[in-house]
């Protein structure tokens, strides 16, 4: 069996909701190989939701939970 086959008989052996992260790999393998710059493709999502000030009162709201707690553990 020569590589492209296993290659082959490899991508026809994924379930199907692993495919397009095959494919993507693939794509970009191949643009590098046609001497083209791979395209980042960033992807976010939303991580974090709080108030405005958050970040403004970090220290303040950490300060408080550490002297508001009974003893700690590592």
């Amino acid at each position: 069996m020569t590589v492209r086959e296993e290659a082959h008989r490899l991508l026809d052996a994924l379930p199907e909701d692993r495919l397009p992260d095959a494919i993507e790999l693939l794509r970009q393998w191949a643009e590098v190989e046609r001497g083209e710059r791979p395209r980042r493709r960033f992807r976010t999502t939303g991580v974090f939701d709080g108030e405005p000030d958050l970040a403004v009162r970090s220290k303040e709201i950490v300060r408080d939970a550490w002297t508001n707690e009974g003893p700690r553990s590592a």
